[in-house]
């Protein structure tokens, strides 16, 4: 390069350490080393804390770091737009005191984005998961002027969802100074090893089943669960196993700094996530020789070949974990297992390594200041005085700074529901779901003169009235007549069953139909 470029680096939620900030902080590192002028941001809750880990790894890299308050989201739909409204002038004084020649965050940060405008920055975002469906919605354009992913899948959707610059820069990993490989893995039992927080899409429980099911067929194995436990779907997984005995075989390890320590004693990684874009600790197992058994979820058939570099089930069940393992174990039985390994650790080398990745970034970096440099100003069309216009003329009963919390959490994605809802010739509305969530959605329709659209609720629980509004039953004729239903339920088991009935009968998300209630968690 011709001079050290200087790059400001935003870290996601104060205090979740997950995948898409230990990419984040290995890119930073990555650009260090490299001779770049780097710095790293670390979010602060409203407190002024965040997660000692962060201070740890930042050590660990040499990263010089500053914090700030900010609001991020990981879906379009979960924008807080007052919050970001209210975040990004102290953004723009912090920015502009360090002088950046490019800017880049983890997941949605609206208000650097907005920051980054008024000063004339190019600003990339590490975005992953995403539904196509969310791109039927015609957002206002406060998204990122540049995007990247470690999956092909998602830097497609978002590149081509919002038609911005988007490239998939692969994980980057260093294998750190572990024993001798164990390529001969044939004693019993067969130690598997799952990494990532106990939550419902990375299914944990699933994978507790399938431990389960080896047990019931007489094949002993140990599970070793690494991740953080401390939530409700932690309490369910390790209810299950007191319940079903399975104490002796799965043990929850919690958060752990050292996940290469315990892939030195697996035999197995399983991975068994229903939403992922590309699972760090796929790659960590690649480099340190360790199989893989994955579904097949997102980007990961990329890269990750059943039979030839690792083991892809065929669905989401434990049945089809199950499958695969048996696949698993055929190959170590008939020694065909450290050829498999040997291709794997070499997707690893073409793929993951810090020299192959830090080229990827290191090169786009570049195209991102060139094309910024020529085409730049189109990024200027919408600024946050045009935000907060939209914004009072939507409220029109209410100013914004009177709307209660909880409306102003939703208050993004509920003005642009409205402008579809405005689009209509049939304007009734049927909301599912009459507890807290149907109410606050009531409540949203009201403020913006829409009250008198609501037909009323659908509840498979309840009957009479709720708000004055009648309950309908699922099976009421109104779910195909009436021009909207916006699902309002908080359990996401309920949420899959109801888009399942809906999509049955031919309804569209986000033009039929609209969740209220986003599930979706990094």
């Amino acid at each position: 390069m011709s001079w050290a470029i200087n790059i400001l680096y935003f870290l996601d939620f104060p205090f979740f350490v997950g995948g898409s900030n230990k990419v984040l902080l290995t890119q930073a590192f990555l650009m260090r080393r490299r001779g770049f002028r780097v710095k790293v941001v670390i979010p602060n809750d409203a407190d002024g804390c965040h997660a000692a880990e962060y201070d740890r790894i930042c050590k660990e890299y040499g990263l010089d770091t500053l914090t700030a308050r900010y609001s991020v989201a990981v879906c379009m739909e979960d924008i807080d737009i007052v919050a970001a409204l209210e975040e990004y002038q102290p953004l723009v004084c912090l920015i502009e005191a360090q002088k950046p020649d490019l800017i880049h965050s983890a997941q949605l940060n609206i208000a650097v984005e907005m920051a980054a405008r008024e000063l004339k920055i190019p600003h990339l975002m590490n975005i992953y998961q995403v539904d196509r469906q969310s791109f039927r919605i015609n957002w206002m354009n406060i998204y990122p002027q540049y995007h990247s992913a470690d999956s092909l899948l998602f830097s497609r959707c978002w590149g081509e969802g919002l038609g911005i610059p988007s490239r998939c820069i692969r994980v980057a990993y260093e294998k750190k100074g572990m024993e001798e490989e164990r390529l001969n893995r044939d004693s019993l039992p067969v130690s598997l090893v799952s990494v990532g927080v106990l939550c419902e899409r990375k299914q944990q429980l699933k994978v507790i089943r399938f431990a389960l099911k080896c047990r019931e067929k007489g094949i002993p194995v140990r599970l070793v669960i690494l991740g953080n436990d401390e939530n409700p779907y932690g309490e369910l997984c390790r209810k299950f196993v007191a319940e079903n005995g399975l104490s002796e075989i799965v043990t929850f390890a919690g958060f752990v700094s050292n996940v290469e320590h315990y892939l030195q004693s697996a035999d197995l990684l399983i991975q068994a996530s229903v939403e992922e874009s590309y699972p760090g600790v796929i790659v960590e197992s690649m480099a340190n020789r360790v199989p893989v058994l994955s579904t097949p979820v997102a980007g990961v058939p990329e890269l990750l070949k059943d039979g030839e570099n690792g083991f892809l089930s065929d669905g989401y069940q434990e049945d089809n974990l199950y499958h695969a393992f048996l696949n698993y174990l055929e190959y170590r039985e008939s020694g065909r297992l450290p050829s498999l390994v040997e291709h794997a650790y070499q997707t690893y080398l073409e793929n993951h390594t810090y020299a192959v990745a830090g080229d990827q970034l290191e090169q786009y970096y570049t195209w991102i200041l060139q094309d910024y440099s020529r085409n730049g100003n189109w990024a200027f069309r919408i600024k946050a005085e045009n935000v907060m216009q939209k914004l009072g003329i939507f409220a029109g009963t209410k100013p914004v700074e009177e709307i209660t919390e909880i409306l102003k959490d939703k208050l993004w994605f509920f003005l642009h529901v409205c402008e579809v809802l405005s689009g209509k010739e049939n304007t009734e509305i049927l909301i599912w779901g009459a507890g807290y969530w149907g109410g606050r959605v009531s409540e949203w329709l009201q403020l913006s003169g829409r009250g008198h659209m609501i037909k009323g609720f659908i509840d498979t629980r309840k009957q009479g009235e709720y708000l004055g509004y009648p309950i309908f039953c699922k099976e009421d004729s109104l779910t195909t007549t009436c021009g909207t239903i916006l699902i309002a339920v908080a359990d996401p088991g309920s949420e899959r069953e109801i888009i399942a009935e809906l999509e049955k009968n031919g309804k569209v998300r986000n033009r039929d139909y609209f969740r209220i209630c986003n599930h979706f968690i990094i």
